[in-house]
């Protein structure tokens, strides 16, 4: 196992890349062999970028090392390798894996079974309630959310996690101590208390425009599936999706207003082979990994039955009820219980978790 500090090391050096890293590894074969070769080599006798080349000779490398290590310190990130048992080993096995990751939160077994949830930063209000819906549906199964951190969507998608204080991953296009946007600090904070928020890049390193695609294929590498709520045909979206093709990820979207340009990225993804997605369901169909996980949720409600912790009329409403929301004159409708016994029951079974309260009265069956 390679020293995580020589790794760290390499990847302060301004211009070094994961695939440079890669193909440096496979000449050398050690990090420390890396290091020691490249700053002997005075000549760039191995064609090294300019950018590259400058940063070891001048020993600036060093500089960003020790300004990282130090800021990991005050702030209390932390960092792994990709050799570390905790790094995402479903992360690891993509074409250019991070070589580090540097992060806030803790890592849990459950990340290796994600959900990627993108799109638009300029959600219409079609697209903010269809991102609520799928997001809460994964994290009522416990699937773990991952999203950019950007505004729009990728901020419903993480604040439906944090607000049902589940599991969700920041994947950031910016080195940890920059924020972007800033809005969004606090979220990112909220997130690293049940979660992670992570970057590949190094602190004091500059960021460029395609620092943010970089980050494209972290967000669909730590996932199994990629879902697409809304996206124009220019949103930066497009290019996680088509990067979870790339690697062999399931790719959903959710079809939208074809007299709008609001949706024209999701039809294109649909045109191309992406699945269509109009509930839940319809994710989990595709991914029988995840299904498994739901069938833990169905089995808590025959145990409850069994348990007789449910009585006739908490069946009845059980029964009309889905993921899709309910008007409580709808349920009322439907299983012809006084509107006391009605009210009474609704609030046994949401205190038990079995179902969930919505604004306006609506409500959705949790298990």
């Amino acid at each position: 196992m390679f020293a995580p500090e020589d790794i760290l090391k390499i990847m302060c050096i301004e211009g070094m890349g994961p695939r440079l890293f890669r193909t440096l590894i496979e000449q050398l074969k050690t990090p420390y062999a890396i290091l020691h070769q490249l700053e002997e080599d005075t000549n760039n006798h191995l064609a090294l970028p300019k950018q590259v080349f400058e940063s070891v000779q001048s020993k600036r490398y060093i500089l960003f090392y020790e300004h990282h290590i130090k800021w990991m310190q005050k702030h209390g990130a932390k960092y792994i390798t990709y050799e570390n048992p905790q790094y995402p080993d479903i992360l690891k096995h993509i074409y250019d894996p991070p070589p580090i990751l540097t992060y806030f939160g803790e890592w849990d077994p459950s990340d290796q079974n994600a959900l990627a949830i993108i799109g638009t930063r300029h959600p219409d209000n079609y697209g903010k309630r269809i991102t609520r819906e799928l997001a809460q549906a994964a994290v009522d199964v416990n699937i773990t959310l991952v999203s950019g951190l950007a505004k729009g969507i990728d901020s419903i998608t993480h604040y439906t996690a944090v607000r049902a204080k589940k599991r969700t991953i920041a994947v950031m296009g910016t080195p940890l101590d920059i924020i972007y946007p800033a809005e969004n600090s606090a979220l990112a904070r909220q997130i690293s208390e049940n979660g992670v928020v992570l970057s590949e890049f190094i602190v004091g390193h500059k960021t460029t425009p395609g620092c943010f695609v970089r980050r494209n294929r972290v967000i669909s590498g730590l996932c199994r599936g990629v879902i697409v709520t809304q996206a124009g045909d220019t949103s930066g979206a497009l290019a996680t999706a088509y990067s979870a093709n790339e690697q062999n990820r399931e790719v959903f979207a959710v079809p939208g207003n074809v007299l709008t340009d609001h949706h024209k990225g999701c039809h294109r993804l649909i045109k191309s082979g992406a699945k269509l997605v109009e509930t839940f369901e319809d994710v989990l169909d595709e991914l029988p990994i995840l299904k498994a996980k739901t069938a833990t949720q169905t089995n808590l409600l025959l145990e409850a039955v069994e348990k007789h912790e449910v009585n006739e009329s908490d069946k009845l409403i059980l029964a009309c009820l889905s993921r899709n929301p309910l008007h409580v004159d709808k349920i009322l409708e439907k299983t012809q219980l006084s509107h006391g016994n009605l009210m009474s029951a609704l609030l046994q079974l949401e205190l038990k978790g079995y179902i969930q309260q919505l604004p306006g009265k609506f409500y959705i069956r949790k298990i």
